[in-house]
């Protein structure tokens, strides 16, 4: 049964290209929200059970999303069902996965705060970066796919938004701080689950390379994969760890702005002048 749906999955034509028709209009329907959200963020759901909701429904979401895109791409007409370890769901993208199926299983604690910290800054940094500026591998000629890569990348983004706005995470250095130390092990997780394939080769002929950080693996990140071809590995690793890291603290500082008071009067001042 599954091996017919995945066969009858309906298909494009022609495969999406970034800044097409399909990325547009996707894109377009996510700023929509994203805006609503900012503008109507007032009656955003309030309190611990519509927050714990709304964590259940972003992490189970995500975890049945995933469960359909291994399943496509497990299942192959000519050759069958075979695992594609290429695309197992430990990328930089798909920790939101882990981070708030273990979050929501938590009741209010340090390491809770924690995790939703993570979903709140390098998640949002994540999503942005695939919804704005996709690779030419992100999208396929499957639709399930496609609308699979911009749900996820969008939920992400927009989940970050609501976290911020709802109060549920404050800007803080503290909150930067316990990102980091939740962004850091994930990394460090990924790094040796590289070099076990590369140890064990369970992966067989894929070409598995979480993070994209893998010794003999290709960075798809700009810059970044510039540095691994030139530079020795542990410089590409901590340039890869750094720069990622500041991405995430920069969330925290333009959030810790938005949020200062004498900034907000100042531009309502210059609103009510015009």
């Amino acid at each position: 049964m599954l091996a017919w749906l995945i066969e009858h999955t309906p298909t494009f034509s022609q495969i999406p290209k970034p800044f097409g028709v399909f990325h547009l209009a996707c894109l377009g329907g996510i700023l929509i929200l994203f805006v609503l959200m900012v503008v109507f963020r007032h009656r955003l759901p309030q309190g611990p059970v519509a927050k714990q909701t709304i964590l259940m429904i972003f992490g189970i979401g995500l975890l049945l999303l995933e469960i359909g895109k291994q399943l496509v791409y497990s299942y192959d007409p000519l050759v069958g069902w075979a695992y594609n370890w290429e695309k197992f769901p430990f990328q930089f993208c798909s920790t939101p996965i882990y981070v708030a199926l273990v979050a929501m299983c938590l009741p209010k604690c340090q390491l809770k705060d924690a995790l939703l910290a993570f979903l709140a800054t390098y998640s949002p940094v994540a999503g942005a970066s695939v919804l704005f500026y996709p690779a030419s591998s992100v999208f396929s000629d499957i639709v399930f796919l496609n609308v699979h890569t911009m749900v996820w990348h969008g939920a992400m983004l927009l989940f970050g938004l609501y976290l911020w706005l709802s109060g549920e995470v404050v800007p803080t250095w503290q909150t930067a701080w316990r990102s980091f130390l939740v962004y850091l092990p994930l990394n460090l997780v990924a790094l040796a689950l590289n070099e076990l394939s590369y140890a064990t080769g369970f992966a067989g002929e894929y070409a598995f390379n979480m993070f994209y950080i893998g010794r003999f693996g290709k960075c798809l990140i700009p810059v970044l994969s510039k540095i691994q071809a030139t530079a020795p590995y542990i410089v590409f690793f901590l340039a890869y760890v750094i720069t990622l890291g500041i991405g995430g603290f920069l969330v925290t500082v333009v959030m810790k702005i938005l949020y200062n008071k004498k900034i907000q009067k100042t531009f309502k001042k210059l609103l009510t002048n015009r």
